[in-house]
């Protein structure tokens, strides 16, 4: 049996088997309170991911439960643009993992490093992204973590077809918050104002809004509301200060009014879902005035 306090060591882990069943083969991420491998099924042979709380993080109640919310909400989702899951636990030995799909891809993040996206290229991503979304809204889910480094992109017949992956800050609409207790889950660059400033209220909007800074990113290579200074980024977000995607790179207008309504400030100006931003989105490309 692994020792529990190996899994803390990303290179004392490999070639362990997790389980009984999971052999890790190789480090495939590291998050800031969990690690993935590539893994490798001894029952059935196929490469899996596999998710391991960190050791550290065992004895903290609210990551046991985020951890154990994100195994649950994959469980009950079903969309070909949402990493599948296979099995989720605890070993003998206490380590805490959810075992998923492994995907082979580089991540939107990648991509954006080699340069900025045009519009057509963007189409697919946009349309995979926002069904993912769509979905886990239907099922009472905001993802609340939606940012290129959780977005895979498989090449399938010359198109990036992204799978959107981690909903360890994901929350369920009706039962809990975005933010509790003070505590921030998700990445403050792609979080919507009002999980900044600790608003109750939380709905979709906060994906849309998202998904909008995710859109601004990927045509012009640069994040709206970068800034050295945390707080300053922060005030920046929460009031809107950002230029118009269109104002920071050649794209048409049609798109960037699209892109700034999908990140507004004030989320009453937000499309109200994916779906109102996916047709706005479409009709922007056909060089309609959304």
């Amino acid at each position: 049996m692994v020792q529990l306090m190996d899994f803390g060591r990303s290179n004392a882990a490999l070639g362990a088997t997790l389980a009984g069943r999971y052999q890790l083969v190789a480090e495939a991420a590291k998050g800031a309170t969990g690690d993935v491998y590539e893994a490798l099924d001894r029952e059935d042979g196929q490469r899996v991911a596999v998710k391991m709380l960190r050791p550290e993080y065992l004895a903290d109640d609210s990551m046991r439960r985020r951890f154990r919310r994100e195994g649950a909400i994959l469980k009950a989702l079903d969309h070909p643009s949402i990493v599948k899951l296979f099995d989720l636990g605890i070993a003998d030995d206490g380590a805490a993992y959810i075992v998923t799909e492994f995907v082979q891809g580089a991540t939107l993040r990648d991509r954006i490093s080699e340069g900025p996206l045009d519009s057509r290229e963007l189409d697919p991503v946009v349309l995979a992204l926002a069904g993912a979304l769509e979905a886990a809204h239907d099922h009472g889910v905001i993802h609340g973590d939606l940012k290129p480094d959780n977005v895979i992109l498989v090449a399938s017949d010359g198109e990036l077809c992204p799978r959107l992956i981690d909903f360890g800050a994901s929350k369920v609409l009706g039962l809990d918050r975005l933010t509790a207790t003070g505590e921030i889950a998700g990445t403050p660059a792609y979080m919507a104002p009002e999980c900044l400033t600790g608003a109750d209220d939380l709905d979709e909007r906060v994906d849309v809004y998202a998904l909008g800074v995710v859109l601004y990113e990927s045509l012009s290579g640069v994040q709206p509301f970068a800034d050295r200074h945390v707080g300053r980024a922060v005030h920046r977000i929460v009031v809107g200060d950002c230029l118009p995607v269109d104002a920071v790179v050649d794209v048409p207008s049609s798109i960037g009014v699209v892109v700034q309504r999908a990140m507004h400030h004030d989320k009453e100006a937000r499309y109200r879902n994916v779906a109102g931003l996916v047709d706005a989105w479409s009709k922007a490309l056909q060089g309609e005035r959304p």
